[in-house]
């Protein structure tokens, strides 16, 4: 069975612990059991997403899978015309975009 990265998205061989892309480590469905705990605010993320971020974002706070997430989306987006695409664009305007990573500084002051 193939599987992917709740992180970015990236396939995943079946025996993998961690994404090859993004580091993240793979939980399998019936591991962990989620214990309601809101892993951290909902964000936008800068990595893996395909048009806004907002079905990568909402799988990577619940621990979805984002295919189904998209899929989701896309079927609320058509069959709940205007419903669908307003929900959608108000999680976009609404869900704060991923900060950029502050790059690590070196000392380039050789004086010592």
């Amino acid at each position: 069975m193939a599987s992917y990265c709740v992180a970015c998205g990236a396939s995943l061989p079946d025996d993998a612990r961690f994404c090859s892309s993004c580091g993240k480590a793979v939980v399998y469905p019936g591991a962990i059991a989620f214990s309601g705990s809101v892993r951290g605010p909902l964000t936008r993320p800068r990595a893996g997403r395909k048009i806004a971020g907002v079905c990568q974002g909402l799988a990577n706070q619940y621990g979805w899978d984002v295919t189904w997430t998209r899929v989701i989306a896309v079927l609320l987006g058509v069959f709940g015309f205007p419903v669908g695409l307003l929900v959608y664009a108000l999680f976009w305007l609404l869900m704060p975009e991923e900060p950029l990573p502050i790059p690590a500084t070196t000392n380039l002051n050789t004086v010592t």
